[in-house]
């Protein structure tokens, strides 16, 4: 297990958590209509809501002074952060926001005292290591517009959240790749690049379509799309992204952070 907060060990010779409540799921948020002239309600939406972390221990010193220093050292390096990256399993970690710190106050011949930690986390779930699945676009085609069908396992527990990059291979002047569609075959759902004024991809410049962020990026400019940025649920799916225009080419990166409960 490896305890915590940004760079802060929270289990070290110093301080010595001995209590931990993180694997609660969070609760749902759940919104309810009344239904006209017929029993029952009508479900609006549900969500899970913010997940709330609890810590508990002890500040060990080796004398009464070295405690004070002690306690300084958590409240600089926790208590005054508003938020930072809260690691608890190992491989996993969460942005969390620091709630509340309690420690009891010392009296002048301890050399320990308990403390309470609690964090928040408004996005409710834990991350693992960014995982990125990269493929060659083929370039030229007899028939227009090229497909690329792609198949893959996505990990974790609930829904990733990923982002799509297309790359143009790289050289001098523009492509003559017009749009790219992006279709998430279990729902059907699908966003769609078209270029700028109707242009082309310049050669080395990329799209992104950030699901995390709903939105499409052209090199460093937003563009408007149209479309549903999907859930993408947890184990084996598949993806089909469509080019307009011939002579394609680059690639195609799948990247997400596997998310879990």
């Amino acid at each position: 297990m490896s305890l915590t907060f940004n760079t802060f060990n929270l289990q070290s010779a110093n301080v010595l958590t001995s209590s931990i409540n993180y694997r609660s799921i969070p609760a749902r948020e759940i919104v309810l209509e009344d239904i006209a002239r017929k029993p029952g309600k009508k479900l609006i939406s549900e969500e899970f809501a913010e997940r709330h972390i609890k810590l508990a221990g002890w500040i060990l010193g080796s004398d009464s002074t070295d405690l004070i220093a002690q306690i300084d050292s958590l409240h600089t390096n926790v208590t005054r952060k508003t938020s930072g990256t809260l690691s608890i399993d190992s491989g996993r970690e969460i942005e969390a926001i620091v709630a509340s710190v309690s420690v009891e106050e010392p009296h002048y011949t301890q050399s320990m005292v308990p403390f309470e930690i609690e964090f928040i986390a408004a996005e409710p779930f834990w991350k693992g290591a960014q995982q990125t699945v990269s493929l060659t676009v083929t370039s030229g085609s007899a028939t227009q517009p090229i497909t690329k069908t792609v198949t893959l396992t996505i990990s974790g527990s609930v829904y990733a959240e990923p982002s799509i990059v297309y790359t143009a291979p790289g050289s001098t002047g523009s492509t003559t790749t017009s749009g790219i569609q992006v279709v998430y075959n279990p729902t059907g759902e699908k966003v769609t690049w078209s270029g700028t004024s109707n242009a082309t991809l310049a050669y080395g410049n990329f799209v992104k379509f950030d699901y995390a962020n709903q939105l499409i990026l052209e090199g460093s400019t937003e563009i408007e799309a149209t479309g549903v940025y999907s859930r993408w649920e947890p184990g084996e799916t598949t993806f089909v992204t469509t080019f307009s225009g011939s002579q394609q080419g680059g690639t195609l990166n799948f990247i997400y952070r596997p998310r879990y409960l």
